[in-house]
């Protein structure tokens, strides 16, 4: 990705990814691969902030929660 690329959107995608690795059971592999190239373009962004970074790590697990909760 681009330095032009909107850092919010590779924020959303980051979290995106990291959901799907926390969603995984025995159905199968998460894609491991999203979440690795989702974190390094977020880091390497010249508007990275690890604020924002960690917000993103907070949306992911609330909507993991979500779904577990969703199962009940």
């Amino acid at each position: 990705m681009s330095s032009e690329t909107d850092i919010s959107a590779l924020y959303h995608e980051f979290a995106d990814a990291l959901t799907e690795v926390l969603a995984e059971n025995s159905a199968g592999p998460a894609r491991r691969g999203r979440l690795a190239r989702a974190r390094a373009a977020v880091k390497k962004h010249p508007n990275y902030n690890e604020h924002e970074y960690f917000l993103a790590v907070e949306t992911a697990f609330k909507q993991w929660e979500t779904i577990q909760n969703a199962g009940v």
